[in-house]
């Protein structure tokens, strides 16, 4: 019984001496594996408390000081990302690292972002204006390019945009800042919206402009104030064209449903009134064919 005691206390100091023998050094800090386990222990234990103190803000925080959404979310990370850099510096000055000997690896680190790390540090700056300066936040409805969506996540790398087909669609911040972004949301909840309509030449242009208004009050989700108006903006090479222009608050993230049912109430008021829809046409003009001149056989064609 002496002699396993004797061995696994002799293990055990074994397994000590090589947890605390060093392993590297970085300036004068010398790293061991206790000490790596311990630091990657506490930056775990950071990251998981972070994470619940954001919870904890949006869930109950924020929503009992009624704060709106977008400002909470970018307060929320903001708070998050500040604890976990706070955290980790005094983690490394308690766990007996000196701050002054890891300028080595921030030189380092700096090389690595000068050849390779540029589009990464690009998008951490931009997601950090973005948390600041707050143009777009988490519930906007928003448009880069052909990409329609509303901003579910936005964190320090990129925005999570999620589309009305519910796929998720991750975009650099770096994009949202350089690039022209379209705030469906910002300011208000209320947006216009151009339907344009074409219609045949001998259409009587006072009946169109009735038809389209009436198909205007009978769309689900119009707003009443302001009015919808009809512009006429061109003629057309085969249609008069004109322009429904509608207001509405209650389909924001679902702009492609509110146009189809314009569409819908338009095609039935014109048919209702009796207004032709025109199709692309083209009048060709056949001039009468010049007689050529009739050269009799072994006589040359005058002029030859």
């Amino acid at each position: 019984m002496n002699s396993i005691n004797e061995a696994f206390l002799e293990s055990a100091s074994d397994l000590y001496a090589w947890m605390t023998r060093p392993l590297f050094s970085v300036g004068s800090a010398d790293f061991s594996a206790a000490s790596l386990l311990k630091l990657v222990v506490f930056v775990v234990a950071l990251i998981w408390g972070a994470r619940i103190v954001r919870n904890v803000l949006l869930s109950r925080v924020f929503p009992r000081l009624k704060v709106e959404t977008g400002v909470a979310h970018a307060l929320a990370n903001l708070s998050g990302y500040f604890m976990l850099t706070l955290g980790l510096l005094v983690g490394l000055q308690v766990s007996g690292i000196d701050l002054t000997t890891l300028t080595v690896l921030f030189g380092a680190l700096g090389v690595g972002i000068g050849f390779g790390l540029q589009s990464l540090a690009a998008n951490f700056v931009a997601g950090l204006v973005i948390l600041l300066e707050r143009p777009i936040q988490v519930g906007d409805r928003i448009q880069i390019g052909d990409l329609h969506g509303r901003v579910y996540r936005i964190s320090v790398r990129s925005t999570e945009v999620l589309t009305n087909d519910e796929i998720a669609v991750i975009v650099p911040n770096s994009q949202i800042v350089m690039q022209q972004v379209v705030n469906w949301s910002r300011g208000s909840d209320r947006i216009r919206i151009r339907v344009p309509v074409g219609v045949h030449y001998k259409s009587d242009v006072p009946t169109v402009v009735k038809a389209l208004l009436e198909a205007a009050d009978n769309v689900e989700g119009m707003l009443k104030h302001p009015a919808p108006h009809v512009r006429l903006t061109a003629f057309g090479n085969s249609s008069i064209d004109f322009e429904l222009l509608i207001w509405t608050s209650e389909l924001l993230h679902q702009r492609g449903q509110f146009i189809s049912r314009v569409n819908f109430a338009i095609h039935a008021a014109l048919k209702r009134h009796g207004i032709e829809i025109p199709f692309p046409q083209r009048d060709i003009h056949v001039r009468s064919a010049i007689p050529l001149p009739v050269v009799s056989e072994g006589r040359p064609a005058p002029g030859a």
